[in-house]
């Protein structure tokens, strides 16, 4: 929407926010969890999935922490 010049960003607000916010928005597990309850009845692959879904909310919560603190340390620099 932007590119089409029908919305701007917040004022202060960078597309590296905007990253670093989708990517924290991939720490929500808790329902994949329980579909992968429900989907796998073998308690092996409900295992593996459980830590698959782990693994992937601690590299969303790192990369999301990452992105927005870089984005804050330019910031920061420029003041």
């Amino acid at each position: 929407m932007i590119k089409l010049k029908l919305a701007e960003l917040p004022q202060g607000v960078g597309f590296r926010d905007i990253y670093g916010a989708a990517l924290l928005a991939g720490i929500g597990f808790t329902m994949s969890i329980f579909i992968s309850d429900l989907a796998f009845s073998d308690p092996q692959l409900i295992q593996v999935a459980k830590v698959g879904i782990f693994t992937a909310s601690i590299l969303a919560a790192v990369l999301g922490v990452f992105m927005l603190l870089s984005g804050k340390k330019k910031d920061t620099q420029s003041l």
